[in-house]
């Protein structure tokens, strides 16, 4: 009877910190009216254009032209793509309006006159980053040009059971050193704060929220506990 009214006194004290904990979790994710959230970073602007890089997939459409138009064609090891009449192209480190142009001036006057060439970036191979911690699904993804936070957390199937959305750090190297810098998911889901571009390479890792990690394994013990004591 004693060991009883112990594990009672323990479940209930257990049951009144959960419950405590869920409900500042809730608190923390009310969504704030629209004309009480406060403008975004003027300062964030887009990257700079994408620079083509080998493998990557892009469609080149000559307007009017179909025939010489490529819906598809990918990259090759040295930079190049092949073009109807004009032959190989250096696309490679250049961006798609920078091709545009390219690909505009090796036809002009010969082939078309003032063609209108338009290039865009389909499949990006050289774009990946790592998503990893408390998601559905780690991994390793590819991005497109401008992908955001919230877009590659998306990829790896959202924030599971025990994660912390208050802590999402994107981990970046670059020449300058290593950085790690945090995000409130909720905060850019409500609109207080802007959703970040993430980088070639980049890693996104998603922390452990301690007190959804005690509920579950707390669940997991008093399951147990129930089994063992009918």
């Amino acid at each position: 009877m004693a060991d009883r009214a112990a594990r009672n006194v323990i479940l209930a004290a257990c049951v009144s910190f959960m419950s405590t904990s869920v409900l500042a979790d809730q608190q923390a994710n009310v969504a704030v009216p629209i004309s009480e959230r406060p403008a975004l970073n003027a300062m964030q602007t887009m990257p700079t254009d994408y620079a083509i890089s080998s493998q990557d997939t892009i469609s080149v459409e000559v307007f009017g032209v179909p025939e010489m138009s490529q819906p598809a064609v990918q990259v090759d090891n040295t930079g190049m793509i092949p073009m109807p009449l004009i032959g190989r192209v250096k696309a490679a480190g250049l961006t798609t309006s920078q091709l545009s142009q390219r690909i505009a001036a090796a036809l002009d006057p010969k082939y078309i006159k003032n063609p209108i060439v338009t290039v865009v970036v389909k499949d990006a191979a050289s774009q990946k980053i790592t998503v990893d911690g408390e998601v559905t699904q780690p991994g390793v993804y590819q991005i497109l040009p401008h992908t955001t936070l919230t877009q590659a957390v998306a990829l790896a199937k959202g924030p599971d059971q025990v994660a912390d959305v208050h802590e999402v750090a994107i981990v970046r190297i670059s020449p300058q050193g290593r950085t790690v810098t945090s995000y409130d998911l909720d905060d850019i889901h409500g609109g207080k704060a802007a959703d970040p571009f993430v980088q070639a390479n980049d890693e996104i890792v998603v922390q452990t929220s301690g007190s959804r990690k005690f509920f579950r394994d707390f669940g997991s013990a008093i399951s147990f506990l129930g089994w063992l004591h009918p």
